[in-house]
Parts: C-alpha cells; sequence; structure tokens
C-alpha cells in the first residue's frame, strides 16, 4: 500500500514531464515531429519512457490536447472570478469588459508554445474527429468560454444572441492567433473595445 501511495507522484509527474515536452516539440517543429522517441530525448528520458505514458500516438496527442485544455480552463477560471467580482459591485461598464477580455487574450498569449501547439493541432488532426472536436467548438474550454462571454456581455448590458457571444469568442480567438503568430506586440484592448462600442450601438 505505501509502495502504491508513493508511486502515485512519480507518475503523475512523469506525464506532466511528457506533455510539457511534447507541446515544446509542438510548437518549434509541428504534429510531424511528435514522436516517442523524441519526446524521450527532449525530455532526458530513457528511450522508451514516453510509450509507458502514452502507448501510442493517438494516446500521447490526447495527453497533449488535455493539458491545453487544463491549463486553458485555468485561465477561464481566473477570468470567471474576475467577472463574478464585478457583478458583486453591481455595476459592469464595456470599458470593464474591454479589460477584462484583453487580460484573457494576454493571458492565452502569454503561453506561445501552447497556443502555437494548439493551432498546429487544429490544422493536422482532421483524420481524429474526437481530437479536433475537443480543440475547437465542441470542447469543455469552447462551453465555458461561451458562458463567461454570454454572462459578461449581460452584465455589461449588451446583446446576448448566440451570434453576439460566438463573436466575442471568434474576436479573442483571431487576437490570440497574433499575437502568438504574427505580432507580439499587437494591440489588443483598441480593436475589443471598439468592437464592443459597435455592438452596444447595433
Amino acid at each position: 500500500m505505501v509502495d502504491e501511495v508513493s508511486e502515485a507522484p512519480a507518475i503523475k509527474g512523469r506525464r506532466d514531464l511528457v506533455s510539457a515536452t511534447a507541446i515544446r516539440i509542438l510548437a518549434r517543429d509541428g504534429v510531424r515531429a511528435l514522436t516517442h522517441r523524441a519526446v524521450d530525448a527532449a525530455a532526458g528520458l530513457p528511450p522508451g519512457s514516453t510509450s509507458h505514458v502514452a502507448r501510442t500516438r493517438e494516446a500521447l496527442l490526447t495527453l497533449v490536447v488535455d493539458t491545453l485544455s487544463e491549463r486553458t480552463l485555468t485561465d477561464s477560471d481566473d477570468t470567471a472570478a474576475s467577472l463574478a467580482r464585478l457583478a458583486d459591485r453591481g455595476e459592469f461598464s464595456i470599458d470593464e469588459l474591454a479589460d477584462l477580455l484583453t487580460a484573457l487574450v494576454e493571458s492565452l498569449a502569454s503561453r506561445r508554445d501552447d497556443m502555437r501547439a494548439r493551432y498546429a493541432l487544429i490544422l493536422e488532426v482532421h483524420d481524429s474527429p474526437a481530437l479536433h472536436a475537443k480543440l475547437t467548438t465542441e470542447s469543455e474550454v469552447h462551453r465555458t468560454a461561451r458562458a463567461i462571454a454570454s454572462s459578461a456581455l449581460d452584465l455589461a448590458g449588451l446583446p446576448t444572441s448566440s451570434s453576439d457571444v460566438d463573436a466575442v469568442i471568434r474576436l479573442a480567438d483571431s487576437l490570440t492567433f497574433h499575437r502568438t503568430a504574427v505580432d507580439t506586440d499587437a494591440p489588443i484592448r483598441p480593436v475589443l473595445a471598439a468592437f464592443l462600442k459597435g455592438l452596444s450601438e447595433s
């Protein structure tokens, strides 16, 4: 029993190392460069170690996708907590919503390797519908984002139709991509503020 308890943290640590290393490889070299052998080498693990964590390529990709989702949900939780604090005040302006969304985009874009890995996977895993869904509009991340966006728009007195919520998410995702892949200094808040102002006047 003692051996089983003491082994659990080691197993989790190995899985975390494998997933983090796989994400770095994806971000740097793309999906085709991701192999069990490449992860072993980059992580400084004995040959075959990654196979013990994720036996197949599908299992390795699933581990990566799950890790990316967990990290993004942590960002979403932080945004939801900030939104709740603002809601408790009973006031929530468009400017504050722009600030909130800007902070979320900046947080996501700061995890540059994660975002680059996500974009690489979205483009390459069409042969695995389940994985592709977990990276896009059928994921827990997307459902959480829609719930947060809908609540935020409502608190700011803005339209909350499905198309309005989707537009906010698409804009935030586009800005995250631009910050990640094109210009790390690209302005975020002015774009969001202009969009939200336009939404208020529609």
